[in-house]
């Protein structure tokens, strides 16, 4: 009598799991997987004092004053700040915009969020974009601030990923630099950013 061969279940199940994880990687849209390419920016030594003027869509201006360990935006050093590099094709970065609208709202004008648009969209399509998610916050046009992007990689050992949150308190002591998409909200971040920042007074 002939004995059936059966193919081992272990190794063939480990096999379709790496082939899911290769095809996830390398097929599914690039908008799940957002990075800034980081041969792109200039990889010039600079010092960790640095000084950069930020203009809005709508034409306001603020200077943002950057050391290690800090940074100071004009006129919101006593507010808890969201600086947010962020993308219009990104997905992930699309999915916190609610919540970054709620928050500013419960908030009011204890709380700012500055966001840096990274994908070089143009100034219409900022303001019309802006516009359709009902955005109630700051939206900088990024392609003149490579040189912070710059700077973000070689002082704070950023990898180009976005959302990145960096959330700052008085002073612009920064309290969290959160890069990607998160299981816990960016309303748990806060909170935690807050605690942070009141133990280490």
């Amino acid at each position: 009598m002939k004995t059936k061969k059966y193919i081992p279940l272990l190794p063939l199940l480990i096999a379709i799991t790496l082939l899911i994880l290769v095809i996830t990687y390398f097929i599914l849209p690039s908008k799940y997987t957002h990075k800034i390419d980081k041969d792109t920016i200039l990889a010039t030594p600079s010092s960790p004092n640095q000084t950069f003027n930020l203009t809005t869509i709508k034409g306001e201006q603020f200077q943002v004053d950057l050391t290690l360990n800090h940074i100071k935006i004009e006129k919101m050093s006593k507010k808890i700040v969201f600086l947010k590099i962020f993308g219009w094709d990104c997905h992930y970065c699309k999915k916190e915009i609610k919540e970054l609208v709620n928050l500013k709202k419960e908030l009011g004008d204890a709380f700012e969020v500055v966001a840096i648009e990274s994908q070089r969209h143009s100034l219409e399509e900022n303001e019309q974009l802006s516009k359709e998610y009902g955005i109630n916050y700051h939206i900088i046009m990024g392609e003149k601030f490579q040189r912070l992007f710059g700077y973000l990689i070689e002082h704070y050992d950023w990898s180009g990923v976005i959302p990145l949150t960096i959330v700052l308190g008085e002073n612009g002591k920064i309290l969290a630099f959160e890069t990607g998409y998160k299981s816990y909200s960016l309303s748990e971040l806060l909170k935690t950013s807050i605690i942070k920042g009141e133990k280490n007074d």
